[in-house]
């Protein structure tokens, strides 16, 4: 009994550490994909990945599923990997369905909206432009995306939760690989007239302003379709 408990024991620490090594991969990959070091097409290698981080491939297959589940990595039926490339039509279809299903939490939120709730939404915007005038873009891309976080946690909907914050990672990926040298002031202002609407409790104007946002943000993106050079992974992953 004591033999089979201490083997129970030896099979979950194995397990534990299996897990922490595979999130270490993912987060290594996500960090290099959202920090534009791994260029949309870039080939994932899981030999080369394996012995980068010192561990067997099918640890390195589990980090790659992963990935793949956030869309920021294709994995092909032959085990070979690379990072995504989004299309136009998957930016405009993505985009679409954020507007969808933001307008219809404006709806629920111009009738339910809180003082506190603004007051939360108002101190987001003045962070978002703090951000931005000292320069730190990433924070500030990070903020913008928050902001529209806000107002869907604003309805205590577990499931509308999970569902946009899928959708927020797919767009997160366009922005890091796609987003050009655009002037995306326009984009903060908007979000301090958002509140604005929030507080008049116009919705149609909300909305309104919600879907020029996003043809805005769209506008944004340069897609390149050029095949990308060889990389270094051992440099980009931060080894």
């Amino acid at each position: 009994m004591i033999k089979a408990c201490g083997r129970l024991r030896g099979c979950e620490r194995l397990l534990i550490a299996g897990a922490m090594l595979t999130q270490k991969i993912v987060s290594a990959i996500s960090d290099a994909i959202y920090h534009r070091r791994l260029p949309p097409g870039t080939k994932l290698n899981e030999r080369d990945i394996a012995e980068l981080f010192d561990v067997s491939r099918t640890v390195v297959r589990q980090a790659l599923i992963r990935l793949s589940q956030d869309r920021l990595v294709e994995v092909s039926p032959k085990r070979s990997s690379s990072v995504a490339c989004p299309t136009f039509d998957d930016a405009y279809q993505l985009y679409q369905m954020l507007l969808v299903l933001e307008s219809g939490v404006i709806d629920q939120l111009t009738k339910s909206i809180t003082q506190n709730e603004l007051e939360i939404l108002r101190a987001h915007t003045l962070k978002e432009q703090a951000a931005y005038q000292a320069h730190d873009h990433d924070l500030g891309d990070k903020l913008g995306r928050e902001f529209h976080s806000l107002l869907i946690s604003f309805l205590k909907n577990d499931i509308l939760n999970n569902i946009h914050n899928q959708l927020r990672r797919q767009e997160a990926l366009i922005n890091a690989l796609y987003r050009s040298g655009f002037d995306y002031c326009q984009l903060r202002d908007e979000h301090t007239r958002l509140v604005d609407c929030f507080e008049r409790r116009d919705a149609a104007s909300a909305k309104n302003l919600l879907a020029s946002h996003y043809n805005l943000v769209i506008k944004g993106y340069k897609f390149n379709t050029t095949v990308p050079p060889d990389i270094d992974l051992k440099a980009v992953l931060g080894l």
